[in-house]
Formats: structure tokens, sequence, C-alpha cells
């Protein structure tokens, strides 16, 4: 699964989360549904992540 600032294509659909709007496609859906999307910035890491609800990271 991957992140991109990109215009839609055939096989996404747009999902508003949180006020943003997220692409995406159904193959995807099952393993995006119940992640929390967050920003880091630690020990010269940045980017975003992406992390199940529980707080546990895989």
């Amino acid at each position: 699964m991957g992140m991109a600032l990109d215009e839609p294509s055939e096989n996404e659909q747009t999902v508003e989360v949180d006020g943003i709007d997220v692409l995406i496609t159904d193959d995807v859906k099952p393993y995006a549904s119940g992640n929390v999307l967050d920003w880091v910035d630690a020990y010269g890491d940045e980017g975003f992540t992406l992390q199940p609800e529980s707080g546990s990271c895989c």
C-alpha cells in the first residue's frame, strides 16, 4: 500500500476522512479500514505512517 498526491484514476474512489479526501481502490479497502494515518517526525525519519487503531505497529 503506497501513498502519494494524485488525481483519481478509473479504479479509485474518493473517501473523505476527517475532512481530507483519500483515494482508495476496492482491493485495498479491507487493509486500510481501521487504520490511523499519522505524521511522524522523529530521529531524522519524517513522513506519513499507517497504524492500526489498537496502537500496535506492524
